[in-house]
């Protein structure tokens, strides 16, 4: 008898820590994780990383791009394979926009823009209480005004999207920080930490809510999320990574993580 094809798990294909979903105007609906009390976790941090640069639109004008380099046009952002003790987990996303990510992108003032997406992970990736994550979420292409396509993207984390589709509130706590880690020259980085919380009742141990420092770098040619967390301290309430160390991390990621287009 011929065989059978195999069948797929009841859950499918299951997200991973920090996971981008995609850059562009929407939040998707990762698949439903398998109950453990890291379960929720894995699906707000995919919304977190979704929302960031899917902006629907553009604040008022800036003028702060001194500090921006003229030769960080053509650029375009290919993520790296090691960042630091982080190795990046399978071939990620990048290329063309869908059609209401295009809308998005030229809210925020990026022109011709692009997607790229990737996941890290360092410690064992059989144990998820082991496992510290990160993960980068961008666009390249064209950008009109660097500072202003990073307030816009921290922005739309205040419009609290994840609410609508996750079962997730997202808060943004305090205002964005301006970092320059040693090493980052030519472009801004800004970071802020983002508040998820549970809106639907827990049926499992873990906390309700937890906070993710997210760090946007912008410069002429490309606009990048970074995010990282640490479950194991985030389950007891900690925060794992502080805004600094995300900020080191993101301009590892810049300098690493761009090539000429």
């Amino acid at each position: 008898y011929p065989q059978q094809p195999q069948q797929p798990g009841p859950y499918g294909q299951q997200p991973q820590y920090g996971v981008p979903q995609g850059p562009g105007g929407y939040v998707p609906h990762p698949p439903a994780p398998k109950k453990s009390k890291t379960g929720w976790i894995i699906g707000a941090v995919a919304v977190v990383a979704a929302i960031g640069v899917g902006a629907y639109f553009v604040l008022g004008g800036s003028g702060g791009n001194s500090a921006v380099a003229d030769d960080t046009k053509g650029y375009k952002i290919t993520p790296a394979s090691t960042v630091g003790e982080f190795k990046k987990e399978g071939d990620g996303k990048s290329g063309e926009l869908a059609p209401e990510q295009k809308v998005a992108a030229d809210a925020m003032g990026i022109k011709n823009a692009q997607q790229a997406q990737a996941s890290y992970k360092s410690g064992s990736s059989n144990d998820p209480l082991k496992t510290k994550n990160m993960s980068l979420n961008g666009m390249w292409g064209e950008v009109a005004d660097p500072e202003k396509a990073i307030d816009a993207a921290f922005a739309n984390y205040g419009k609290n999207q994840g609410a609508k589709t996750q079962d997730v509130k997202v808060t943004l706590v305090g205002s964005a920080e301006s970092k320059t880690p040693a090493g980052f020259e030519g472009a801004l980085m800004k970071c802020q930490n983002v508040t998820l919380e549970s809106t639907k009742e827990q049926t499992t141990p873990g906390p309700k809510s937890f906070t993710v420092p997210t760090c946007i770098w912008a410069d002429y040619g490309t606009v990048g999320v970074v995010n990282a967390l640490d479950p194991s301290t985030m389950l007891t309430g900690g925060q794992g990574y502080t805004l600094d160390q995300v900020a080191e991390l993101t301009a590892q990621q810049y300098k690493a993580s761009r090539s000429k287009a």
